[in-house]
């Protein structure tokens, strides 16, 4: 159903359910449209009262018999109105699945929770313990019966885990229990490994098991096994559990990145006296870095042979990942290129994992879409999620997409980058929207998909009708080791059909996709771990399941590149484009770091509009700078920080357009609203007057009351300078924002105002 239709229906039942319940049955009843998701369409009248929305979710159901995923998406429209505050909706939603659903043990451990957080324990505990009668898997509801019985029983923290050891006897126990669950519940868990490999391996980490062995120690072994059936979707939570538990003292004390092989320090942290950025590390306690890889990566999750997952997930996790990888040895000593001594590092005082590559603008949400010239003949979109869901929020990204391509249509646009790098996922009916304008002639999504309750064919298996104002022009795709799952689909159809040029290095996914999970546990440590449970394949079936797709041409971010904040690959793409056609930037700075400021001062690159703020309507680029010390709430540093915006504009923005910008940006990122009811502050306020103007700048000063969302929990007043440009022949807006909450005298204004905005910031 397309999203006018669907609005249309949802404002339709409003009317409906005015009527009586047999004129309310007869009106949908007349309706011809078929029904994709009942809770979507509750959602759209959660105005109503509970009571008309039960009713309205049987009528629904009577007259749509086959709504696919109705007990999961019913389970999470509940846990939404359980989350808005709103437990006793909750509550009624949680009673009806468990009358319609008697035989789901999820349903019971859903209406427990609801009777559990209103206060109600004796109705939790019977229906906790129905849950465990019905799934003794179900170890959450197992906890919670332990905590209703037991409240004064103290659960262990990660932290308190990491030491705690436990008999050889259970260690051994739950690796066998591990390998048994891999085989049982995963349904592809021997297509990478044989069973007598496995065995092996079993055996040979059972060796590794001392009366000495702790929690952590076990969780790193266990990770291995895991790791070993070659699944993305299979995993300890990717490092999350390891990472939570381990002190920082045990960390590796420096932040790395492995490039082509070679160990880099990007943040010496607390040891900038003895190490400096962008030194190259040849080994650590004696490992060289090959080693040092070959220890860590058998330990991380990727799908099938692909090493580039794993070269990401290393760089997001390095001070923790390299201590494990090196049995936790807590004191390093380090070998540097070009310096014939070792290096004895001091201990970690702090670390910033899991660390983001801060080179790359961070698309203002999942979903972005900018012209790259003046006469928007070149456009970039960015994909960074497929997790849209037609249950959920799938009109969100259907919206973004077929606006897109209208106005891409209208501006005559003739080439379109499709940058779906760090994509993870999510629903085939996103990537399926998205094909349909790319695809200039019918087809058929997966070739097979097997799940858990399929009765008939799903919407991916069936054949799928181009859209009929698709895109026309030439296209590109900008892939990495973090596109997984769903996007290992999309691409492999991208590959398949050739439908463009493909840049950048191995994806981290394929056509074969072992996905969903199972949480599980180990009776005896209580490690928990996910397991995927069904399997889809793309009609792309000629490509290898073991690599990823591969790009046409194999770009990767030079260690300098990172530092710098360049983002090589997309200027590798840009400029096959201007091999092509002849173009006008419609920024030098463009998708870009471009304010002039201390290298020692931390960065983020963002696009606009941005994620926490989609109100703002300007489209461009952020570039922010934090002073050091700007967390420390006793320093004068503490919120000091400047933000640049490079921003498409006609004309300069008005003092009008700056507050009310301010305030949407402050309101969505402190999340005022939400936070601030208890100082009944429901919305930040920007006030501004203008000081200074000259022919090409005009400046500003001011203060935003907004709440400090992060730190404190508290109201928070940011004294504010603002200084802008305007780029007349390029028509940018550069506008320079630089905040504090100390007064104007004190001398941190002194390094704010170092930041500047670049001479040359209006040439192309």
């Amino acid at each position: 159903m397309n999203f006018v239709a669907f609005k249309f229906w949802s404002c339709l039942l409003v009317l409906i359910i005015t009527a009586s319940s047999n004129s309310q049955a007869q009106k949908i009843a007349d309706i011809p449209h078929s029904i994709t998701s009942i809770s979507a369409i509750l959602t759209e009248n959660n105005s109503l009262p509970i009571y008309e929305r039960i009713a309205m979710y049987y009528s629904l159901k009577k007259e749509n018999p086959d709504v696919p995923n109705l007990e999961e998406e019913m389970n999470l429209y509940g846990y939404n109105l359980l989350w808005d505050g709103k437990e006793t909706e909750a509550l009624e939603v949680f009673k009806l699945l468990v009358a319609e659903f008697p035989n789901s043990a999820n349903t019971y451990d859903s209406l427990a929770e609801v009777y559990l957080k209103t206060g109600k324990k004796d109705q939790a505990l019977i229906n906790y313990e129905k849950a465990v009668s019905m799934d003794p898997d179900n170890f959450n509801a197992e906890d919670q019966i332990e905590k209703i019985k037991n409240p004064d029983k103290k659960q262990l923290s990660p932290q308190e885990k990491f030491h705690k050891k436990y008999s050889v006897q259970d260690y051994q126990e739950d690796l066998d229990q591990l390998a048994e669950t891999l085989t049982r519940v995963h349904p592809n868990a021997l297509k990478f490994i044989t069973q007598e490999e496995l065995n092996k391996l079993i055996v040979a980490k059972k060796s590794l098991i001392t009366e000495q062995t702790t929690y952590a120690e076990f969780a790193w072994i266990c990770s291995a096994v895991i790791a070993s059936i070659n699944c993305s979707h299979s995993n300890s939570d990717r490092f999350w559990q390891e990472n939570q538990m381990i002190p920082v003292e045990a960390r590796f004390p420096l932040q790395t990145r492995l490039v082509d092989g070679r160990l880099f320090v990007v943040d010496p942290l607390n040891n900038n006296e003895v190490v400096a950025i962008k030194d190259e590390i040849l080994t650590i306690n004696g490992t060289d870095i090959s080693g040092l890889t070959q220890k860590i990566y058998p330990h991380i999750s990727s799908q099938g042979d692909i090493e580039t997952t794993k070269r990401h997930e290393f760089n997001m996790w390095s001070t923790g990942m390299i201590a494990y990888g090196l049995g936790l040895p807590g004191d390093y000593i380090i070998q540097v290129k070009g310096n014939d001594k070792p290096i004895i590092l001091k201990k970690a005082e702090k670390h910033s994992d899991p660390i983001r590559d801060r080179s790359l603008a961070y698309c203002g949400g999942d979903l972005c879409l900018e012209y790259l010239d003046t006469g928007k003949k070149i456009a970039s979109m960015t994909i960074s999620s497929f997790n849209y869901y037609a249950w959920n929020n799938f009109s969100v990204y259907q919206r973004f997409i077929d606006e897109s391509m209208v106005e891409m249509n209208k501006n005559g646009t003739e080439h379109l980058t499709i940058d779906v790098r760090g994509n993870g996922g999510g629903s085939s009916e996103s990537s399926i929207h998205l094909l349909r304008y790319l695809i200039q002639e019918p087809f058929v999504y997966y070739s097979k998909a097997e799940f858990k309750g399929k009765t008939e064919k799903i919407e991916g298996e069936k054949e799928q009708t181009p859209f009929e104002n698709g895109y026309k022009g030439k296209l590109y795709f900008i892939i990495d080791g973090k596109g997984n799952s769903t996007t290992g689909h999309f691409m492999s159809l991208v590959k398949d059909r050739k439908l463009g040029v493909i840049v950048g290095e191995e994806l981290g996914s394929n056509q074969f996709c072992s996905a969903d999970r199972k949480r599980c546990r180990l009776s005896n440590t209580k490690l928990e771990y996910n397991l995927a449970v069904n399997t889809h394949i793309s009609t792309a079936t000629s490509l290898p399941d073991e690599i990823g797709i591969l790009p046409d041409h194999n770009v990767t971010q030079s260690i300098d590149d990172y530092i710098e904040g360049k983002d090589a690959v997309k200027q590798y793409t840009i400029d096959l484009i201007g091999k092509q056609m002849k173009w006008e930037s419609a920024s030098k700075y463009l998708s870009s770091y471009f304010l002039e400021a201390n290298s020692k001062w931390s960065k983020e690159l963002f696009q606009i509009p941005l994620n926490f703020a989609p109100e703002i309507t300007l489209r461009g680029i952020e570039d922010a700078r934090f002073t050091p010390g700007w967390r420390e709430k006793e320093g004068d540093s503490f919120w000091s920080y400047v933000f640049g915006w490079n921003v498409d504009h006609t004309q300069p923005l008005t003092t009008e357009e700056m507050s009310h910008n301010l305030e949407l940006y402050f309101n969505g990122l402190m999340k005022v609203k939400e936070r601030g009811k208890e100082y009944g502050l429901t919305e930040s306020k920007a006030s501004f007057k203008k000081i200074k103007s000259t022919s090409n700048t005009l400046k500003y000063i001011g203060q935003i009351e907004t709440l400090d969302g992060f730190f404190e929990r508290k109201p928070m007043t940011f004294n504010v300078k603002i200084e802008q440009q305007y780029c007349e022949e390029i028509q940018r807006a550069i506008v320079i924002f630089r905040f504090s909450p100390q007064p104007f005298e004190n001398e941190v204004w002194n390094k704010l105002e170092s930041v500047k905005i670049p001479q040359d910031i209006c040439k192309r």
